[in-house]
């Protein structure tokens, strides 16, 4: 992956006006979806997408252990799809920034957390008063021990708050800083401060300062939660700074929860921050995803014209989740790894027969510390199997019956899904179109090992797959077709579909299409995404478009997704075409994934087409 840094400096450096343009997020927002796609990025989108329609939390870490310049970037603008809202916008969804490289400390146990408000206005007026009266608030309401005169440390210097800090009969668990930031050594956000020396000019501290001060001498901190109330405390001043910014510099000391704003940030907005965090936490007994996601709709609402709401930024160790809980008791640290929910193995079998199950060498983090479930066959080839078309309809139903095996496990929370075989294309769609958003994997079959598996040198190129577009002036269908296996050759689908019913082609294609190209995941989802967004853009919500009819030469897997890229509501009916050499047609039969999903047995799902010297008298719309 690249990232093109010339082109984005001045978008960066718009965001730190006072009020910020919304075509800079939506191109910065394009430029971050577009260098993280070939990565998973994709799968990790269905199940974020799945995960909010279905009301779940949704936690996102941003982690490298050798490009910091990925710290610099606004993650929070990352869109959650290809027109979805970005991350910063959606509710109970919680992005946080790790370091892998941080060093291990252990967490102090105390039986009372304690808040430390310190605070110095040597850089300038900041709103003390309006901090103190909510921290003060939030802590009567919870029954919180507040002690004014021991927990509010007035015009702090770089030396007194490392004294307090240092405390141990009520070690501090929460510090919340209310300060001025300043630019230090080359460009770098660091501190301003009282001077430690009674007459002295104000001290700029730098992360690495404030570090020697604060966690030199210590090998453990009773610390649990840093909220930094000062302009650019999660600003590093430059792409992989050698210093980077003072959030960062509390995180990689071990801090579990870190707060601070990577842009300025308004007297008035730090002051809303402060009680929604405060309120949220102590008084609601909410979590820091909860807490973070309403003041940022507060900042939103409250302070539209500035850019405070989209500032925050969060440093948290994804494995952690006392991270989130910074005044709740310390959890029991687990000896064995944590459980995941059980892997669901779903073998499709119609075009022929499986004789083999993936198993943990084929795909090897989906099996790890999972429960595996015996697999659950679906098996279409006794009765289907060999061109026997007189089936199909009550074999469709069978698949598509919302108390049949697939959909029960399609519903089932909680569990990952495997799914694999050999079954007809528009069968392995409509797979796809009954579990819509639901996060499913799927293998390939691997024909040289004879497993379902991806190769895993996931760096290794893969051929584009280019898309032509042809528009017609009469009829109301659009023909998708799909050339990766082999060519689908518009003269063949001409017999079921006219020419003249045409409205629009897609033709999808590699430049030489063959068996077995599809090696990869990565590959998998960029063709998907790909076959998802060119669809979406050219049919989705056009009123002169009443059918879709997809022509597929393509692996399960890609078939699988075309099923879920064409389940969007704001699609017409679509129809998947099943060919063979040897029938006549060679589009022998086709299959409305609408019908099917509806299960009524008064309508029909299956149409199959006469030979030609029968004459064709079928209507698609």
């Amino acid at each position: 992956m690249e990232l093109r840094w010339p082109k984005l400096r001045e978008e960066l450096r718009a965001l730190l006006r006072a009020t910020p343009e919304s075509r800079n997020f939506k191109r910065l927002s394009e430029a971050l979806r577009g260098f993280i796609q070939p990565a998973e990025w994709l799968r990790a989108e269905d199940k974020i997408q799945y995960a909010l329609k279905s009301r779940q939390p949704v936690h996102i870490t941003v982690c490298s252990n050798n490009a910091d310049e990925l710290y610099y970037l606004p993650w929070e603008l990352l869109p959650t799809g290809f027109k979805g809202p970005p991350l910063v916008g959606v509710e109970n969804c919680l992005l946080r920034y790790e370091c892998k490289d941080r060093p291990v400390r252990k967490p102090v146990a105390s039986t009372q957390g304690r808040i430390l408000f310190a605070w110095s206005d040597a850089g300038g007026g900041v709103p003390m008063d309006g901090h103190l009266d909510e921290i003060r608030a939030a802590c009567a309401a919870a029954q919180f021990p507040f002690i004014e005169e021991e927990d509010v440390l007035e015009r702090v210097s770089p030396r007194r708050l490392a004294e307090k800090l240092s405390e141990t009969a009520r070690p501090v668990t929460a510090l919340h800083l209310l300060c001025h930031g300043s630019k230090v050594d080359d460009g770098a956000y660091g501190l301003v401060f009282d001077p430690s020396e009674e007459g002295g000019e104000p001290e700029r501290v730098d992360q690495w300062q404030l570090a020697s001060l604060l966690f030199s001498s210590r090998h453990d901190s009773p610390l649990r939660l840093v909220t930094l109330c000062a302009c650019q405390g999660g600003d590093s001043g430059m792409p992989a700074h050698p210093l980077g910014s003072i959030a960062r510099m509390f995180h990689v000391q071990g801090v579990p929860a870190v707060i601070a704003s990577r842009m300025p940030l308004t007297c008035a907005g730090s002051t809303t921050l402060t009680k929604a965090i405060y309120q949220s936490l102590l008084v609601q007994q909410e979590d820091l995803c909860t807490a973070l996601s309403s003041a940022r709709k507060k900042l939103q609402r409250e302070h539209s014209s500035s850019s405070d709401w989209l500032s925050l930024q969060f440093y948290a160790p994804a494995d952690s989740p006392a991270a989130l809980t910074p005044f709740s008791a310390l959890p029991a640290i687990p000896t064995t790894p944590a459980a995941r929910g059980d892997l669901v193995l779903i073998c499709h079998e119609s075009l022929k027969q499986t004789h083999v199950t993936p198993t943990e060498a084929d795909a090897p983090e989906l099996f790890a510390h999972r429960h595996v479930r015996p697999k659950i066959l679906i098996d279409q080839h006794q009765a289907i199997g060999e061109r026997r078309w007189e089936n199909l309809e009550p074999e469709v139903a069978r698949l598509a019956a919302t108390d049949g095996v697939l959909r029960t496990a399609f519903a089932e929370r909680d569990t990952e899904i495997l799914y694999y075989g050999f079954p007809y294309v528009p069968l392995a769609m409509l797979a796809g179109y009954l579990a819509d958003s639901r996060p499913v994997h799927v293998l390939e079959h691997d024909r040289t090992r004879q497993r379902f598996t991806w190769q895993t040198d996931t760096v290794a190129a893969h051929p584009p797959l280019e898309v032509v577009t042809r528009h017609g002036e009469t009829g109301s269908a659009a023909r998708v077709r799909v050339s990766i296996s082999n060519e689908v050759r518009p003269e063949d689908c001409a017999q079921v579909l006219p020419d003249s019913d045409i409205r629009l082609d897609l033709h999808f294609h590699l430049s030489a299409p063959e068996r077995g190209v599809v090696r990869r995941e990565a590959q998998l989802l960029e063709y998907a995404q790909t076959i998802r967004q060119i669809i979406d853009r050219n049919i989705g919500g056009k009123p002169e478009f009443t059918s879709i009819h997809v022509f597929a030469a393509v692996p399960v897997s890609i078939a699988f997704h075309l099923g879920r890229a064409l389940a969007y509501t704001g699609l017409p009916e679509c129809f998947a075409y099943n060919y063979n050499a040897d029938d006549a047609p060679r589009y022998k039969w086709c299959l409305s994934l609408k019908a099917a999903k509806a299960a009524d047995p008064k309508q029909p799902s299956i149409t199959i087409f006469p030979s030609p010297s029968q004459g064709s008298n079928a209507n698609h719309g």
